[in-house]
């Protein structure tokens, strides 16, 4: 399946890099296999499989998974 085919057949906005909640964790769609999506959740390193219509999908201009010590200034 494609997420072309998630999107028909389950009617939610299925997209690689989409944000969502899984069980009430954020993460983000990384691909399809068969009719799960894979999410990795934020702080995790793999990527684990969900139904599609468990997900709760959150809107296009949520933030993306924050990077540790990203903004971090080095202490002087």
């Amino acid at each position: 399946m494609s997420f072309e085919d998630i999107r028909n057949r389950f009617q939610v906005p299925a997209r690689k890099g989409a944000r969502v909640l899984a069980r009430g964790q954020p993460g983000t769609v990384t691909t399809v296999r068969g009719l799960t999506l894979r999410v990795r959740l934020d702080g995790m390193r793999w990527s684990q499989p969900y139904m599609p219509d468990e997900l709760q999908w959150l809107p296009a201009d949520a933030p993306e998974a924050p990077q540790a010590d990203a903004e971090a200034e080095p202490d002087d």
